[in-house]
Protein backbone atom coordinates (compact mmCIF):
# COMPACT_ATOMS: atom_id res chain seq x y z
CA UNK A 1 0.00 0.00 0.00
CA UNK A 2 1.32 3.49 -0.95
CA UNK A 3 1.59 6.68 2.03
CA UNK A 4 0.93 9.67 1.12
CA UNK A 5 3.81 12.50 2.35
CA UNK A 6 1.00 14.57 3.42
CA UNK A 7 -2.78 14.33 4.31
CA UNK A 8 -4.87 17.04 5.65
CA UNK A 9 -8.32 16.05 6.41
CA UNK A 10 -10.75 19.36 6.33
CA UNK A 11 -14.48 19.22 7.75
CA UNK A 12 -17.22 22.12 8.07
CA UNK A 13 -15.90 24.00 5.33
CA UNK A 14 -17.19 27.32 4.04
CA UNK A 15 -15.92 29.04 1.09
CA UNK A 16 -16.35 32.88 0.43
CA UNK A 17 -15.39 34.43 -3.20
CA UNK A 18 -15.87 37.83 -4.15
CA UNK A 19 -15.71 39.05 -7.73
CA UNK A 20 -12.95 41.29 -8.14
CA UNK A 21 -11.22 43.57 -11.41
CA UNK A 22 -9.00 41.25 -13.63
CA UNK A 23 -6.53 43.87 -13.91
CA UNK A 24 -6.34 44.88 -10.49
CA UNK A 25 -5.52 41.48 -9.62
CA UNK A 26 -3.06 41.00 -12.09
CA UNK A 27 -1.28 43.11 -9.98
CA UNK A 28 -0.94 41.62 -6.92
CA UNK A 29 -0.05 38.21 -7.78
CA UNK A 30 3.74 37.34 -9.41
CA UNK A 31 4.33 38.39 -13.25
CA UNK A 32 4.84 34.62 -14.61
CA UNK A 33 1.34 33.81 -13.28
CA UNK A 34 -2.16 35.10 -15.07
CA UNK A 35 -5.79 35.85 -13.56
CA UNK A 36 -7.99 33.28 -14.62
CA UNK A 37 -11.86 34.27 -15.01
CA UNK A 38 -15.12 33.20 -14.42
CA UNK A 39 -18.59 34.32 -15.03
CA UNK A 40 -16.27 37.41 -16.78
CA UNK A 41 -14.75 38.44 -13.26
CA UNK A 42 -11.31 37.33 -11.33
CA UNK A 43 -12.22 36.05 -8.07
CA UNK A 44 -10.31 36.08 -4.50
CA UNK A 45 -11.93 33.30 -2.15
CA UNK A 46 -11.53 32.96 1.70
CA UNK A 47 -12.25 29.51 2.99
CA UNK A 48 -13.42 29.09 6.75
CA UNK A 49 -12.60 25.28 7.45
CA UNK A 50 -11.79 23.11 10.34
CA UNK A 51 -8.68 20.91 10.12
CA UNK A 52 -9.67 17.75 12.01
CA UNK A 53 -6.87 15.40 11.27
CA UNK A 54 -3.10 16.04 9.10
CA UNK A 55 -1.04 12.77 8.94
CA UNK A 56 2.69 12.72 7.32
CA UNK A 57 2.91 8.66 5.93
CA UNK A 58 0.14 7.45 7.57
CA UNK A 59 1.75 9.20 10.87
CA UNK A 60 -0.51 11.05 12.72
CA UNK A 61 0.44 14.90 13.63
CA UNK A 62 -1.12 17.77 15.27
CA UNK A 63 -4.24 18.89 16.84
CA UNK A 64 -7.63 19.75 14.99
CA UNK A 65 -7.48 23.22 14.50
CA UNK A 66 -10.00 25.94 12.62
CA UNK A 67 -8.13 27.81 10.02
CA UNK A 68 -8.49 30.39 6.82
CA UNK A 69 -6.81 30.23 3.98
CA UNK A 70 -7.11 33.09 0.98
CA UNK A 71 -6.49 32.21 -2.32
CA UNK A 72 -7.25 33.49 -6.35
CA UNK A 73 -7.62 31.44 -9.23
CA UNK A 74 -4.77 31.40 -11.81
CA UNK A 75 -2.80 29.75 -14.97
CA UNK A 76 0.88 28.96 -14.88
CA UNK A 77 3.52 29.73 -17.45
CA UNK A 78 2.39 26.59 -19.65
CA UNK A 79 -1.55 27.46 -18.98
CA UNK A 80 -1.91 24.65 -16.08
CA UNK A 81 -4.78 25.85 -13.86
CA UNK A 82 -4.11 26.27 -10.16
CA UNK A 83 -4.43 28.44 -7.37
CA UNK A 84 -2.07 31.22 -5.31
CA UNK A 85 -2.14 31.39 -2.08
CA UNK A 86 -2.08 35.37 -0.16
CA UNK A 87 -2.48 34.10 3.04
CA UNK A 88 -2.99 31.56 6.03
CA UNK A 89 -4.35 31.79 9.64
CA UNK A 90 -4.54 29.23 11.88
CA UNK A 91 -5.01 28.28 15.72
CA UNK A 92 -2.41 25.60 15.25
CA UNK A 93 1.40 26.69 16.08
CA UNK A 94 2.89 23.74 14.42
CA UNK A 95 1.13 24.57 11.00
CA UNK A 96 2.61 28.24 10.99
CA UNK A 97 5.95 26.87 11.52
CA UNK A 98 5.38 24.46 8.67
CA UNK A 99 3.45 26.98 6.23
CA UNK A 100 6.91 27.99 4.10
CA UNK A 101 7.19 24.16 2.97
CA UNK A 102 3.87 24.49 1.53
CA UNK A 103 4.07 27.87 -0.09
CA UNK A 104 1.10 29.53 2.67
CA UNK A 105 2.45 32.84 3.93
CA UNK A 106 0.97 32.19 7.23
CA UNK A 107 0.05 35.49 9.08
CA UNK A 108 -0.95 36.50 12.64
CA UNK A 109 -4.26 36.19 13.45
CA UNK A 110 -6.84 34.87 15.58
CA UNK A 111 -9.75 33.02 14.08
CA UNK A 112 -12.37 31.52 16.02
CA UNK A 113 -15.33 28.88 15.51
CA UNK A 114 -18.59 28.46 17.55
CA UNK A 115 -22.38 27.75 17.72
CA UNK A 116 -24.26 31.21 16.53
CA UNK A 117 -27.37 29.50 18.37
CA UNK A 118 -29.26 26.11 18.68
CA UNK A 119 -30.52 25.74 15.34
CA UNK A 120 -27.42 24.62 13.55
CA UNK A 121 -26.47 27.81 12.92
CA UNK A 122 -22.26 28.36 13.05
CA UNK A 123 -20.64 32.03 13.36
CA UNK A 124 -16.37 31.33 12.15
CA UNK A 125 -14.55 35.16 12.78
CA UNK A 126 -11.41 36.04 11.78
CA UNK A 127 -9.02 39.68 13.40
CA UNK A 128 -5.80 40.82 11.62
CA UNK A 129 -3.68 43.37 12.87
CA UNK A 130 -6.60 44.16 16.00
CA UNK A 131 -9.48 44.22 13.18
CA UNK A 132 -12.32 42.07 12.77
CA UNK A 133 -11.62 41.20 9.21
CA UNK A 134 -14.02 38.69 8.41
CA UNK A 135 -17.52 37.45 9.98
CA UNK A 136 -19.39 34.56 8.11
CA UNK A 137 -22.32 33.21 9.58
CA UNK A 138 -23.87 30.43 7.87
CA UNK A 139 -26.56 27.43 8.16
CA UNK A 140 -26.21 24.46 5.99
CA UNK A 141 -29.62 23.41 4.33
CA UNK A 142 -30.83 19.86 4.53
CA UNK A 143 -30.78 18.74 1.15
CA UNK A 144 -27.82 16.38 0.99
CA UNK A 145 -24.23 17.38 -0.57
CA UNK A 146 -23.15 16.50 -4.27
CA UNK A 147 -20.37 17.53 -6.25
CA UNK A 148 -20.23 20.57 -8.94
CA UNK A 149 -21.35 19.83 -12.73
CA UNK A 150 -18.13 19.92 -14.88
CA UNK A 151 -17.87 23.71 -15.69
CA UNK A 152 -19.83 25.30 -13.86
CA UNK A 153 -18.90 28.32 -11.46
CA UNK A 154 -18.79 25.87 -8.36
CA UNK A 155 -16.38 23.32 -10.27
CA UNK A 156 -14.16 26.17 -11.09
CA UNK A 157 -13.82 26.93 -7.53
CA UNK A 158 -13.05 23.82 -5.95
CA UNK A 159 -11.76 21.12 -8.58
CA UNK A 160 -7.72 22.37 -8.55
CA UNK A 161 -5.16 20.46 -7.76
CA UNK A 162 -2.13 22.88 -8.64
CA UNK A 163 -0.93 25.38 -6.27
CA UNK A 164 1.66 27.58 -7.40
CA UNK A 165 4.24 29.45 -4.89
CA UNK A 166 7.19 31.72 -5.05
CA UNK A 167 10.41 30.83 -3.56
CA UNK A 168 13.85 32.13 -2.69
CA UNK A 169 15.56 34.54 -5.37
CA UNK A 170 12.32 34.29 -7.57
CA UNK A 171 12.32 30.62 -7.95
CA UNK A 172 8.98 29.23 -8.73
CA UNK A 173 7.30 26.41 -7.64
CA UNK A 174 4.17 24.23 -8.62
CA UNK A 175 2.63 21.53 -5.52
CA UNK A 176 0.15 19.22 -6.19
CA UNK A 177 -3.03 18.55 -4.26
CA UNK A 178 -5.04 15.19 -5.04
CA UNK A 179 -8.89 14.57 -3.35
CA UNK A 180 -12.17 13.30 -4.40
CA UNK A 181 -14.31 15.76 -5.84
CA UNK A 182 -15.85 18.20 -3.49
CA UNK A 183 -19.10 17.84 -2.32
CA UNK A 184 -21.03 20.78 -1.80
CA UNK A 185 -24.82 22.06 -0.22
CA UNK A 186 -27.06 23.68 -0.04
CA UNK A 187 -26.34 26.81 2.40
CA UNK A 188 -27.57 30.35 3.78
CA UNK A 189 -24.69 32.45 5.03
CA UNK A 190 -24.37 36.30 5.49
CA UNK A 191 -20.54 37.99 5.15
CA UNK A 192 -18.98 40.52 6.37
CA UNK A 193 -16.03 42.64 6.76
CA UNK A 194 -13.08 44.02 4.90
CA UNK A 195 -11.19 41.10 4.58
CA UNK A 196 -9.63 41.92 1.00
CA UNK A 197 -8.80 45.49 1.99
CA UNK A 198 -6.89 44.31 5.32
CA UNK A 199 -4.88 42.17 3.28
CA UNK A 200 -4.36 45.10 0.55
CA UNK A 201 -6.06 42.87 -2.31
CA UNK A 202 -8.39 44.72 -4.65
CA UNK A 203 -12.00 45.97 -3.81
CA UNK A 204 -14.81 43.27 -4.24
CA UNK A 205 -16.78 44.74 -7.56
CA UNK A 206 -19.64 42.65 -6.23
CA UNK A 207 -21.42 40.50 -3.67
CA UNK A 208 -19.37 37.72 -2.03
CA UNK A 209 -20.65 33.89 -3.32
CA UNK A 210 -20.87 31.59 -0.51
CA UNK A 211 -20.53 27.47 -0.94
CA UNK A 212 -20.67 24.73 2.09
CA UNK A 213 -18.64 21.28 1.91
CA UNK A 214 -19.21 19.29 4.82
CA UNK A 215 -15.67 18.36 4.11
CA UNK A 216 -12.66 16.31 2.47
CA UNK A 217 -9.33 14.65 2.76
CA UNK A 218 -6.66 16.51 0.63
CA UNK A 219 -2.93 14.62 -0.35
CA UNK A 220 -0.04 16.89 -0.26
CA UNK A 221 2.77 16.37 -2.51
CA UNK A 222 6.03 18.09 -1.61
CA UNK A 223 6.69 21.04 -3.80
CA UNK A 224 9.13 21.73 -6.39
CA UNK A 225 10.31 24.03 -8.64
CA UNK A 226 8.32 24.34 -11.45
CA UNK A 227 10.48 23.17 -14.41
CA UNK A 228 10.26 19.86 -12.83
CA UNK A 229 6.65 19.77 -13.43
Amino acid sequence: MSRKPLTVRVEDVCFSHWPVDPGALERAIPNWLSVERAADDAWITAIHHTVAGVSAFDIDLGNPAQSVTVRTYVTGPDGQRGLYFFAAFTTDPIASVAGPLLRLNYRDGEVTRRDADGEGRTERTLDVDGRRALTVRYTPGEEPASTAPPDSLPAFFVERFRVFGDGPLGTKFVGHVGHDPWELGPVEATVEGDLLSVLSLPEPVGDPLVHYSPGNELGVSPFKPLWLD
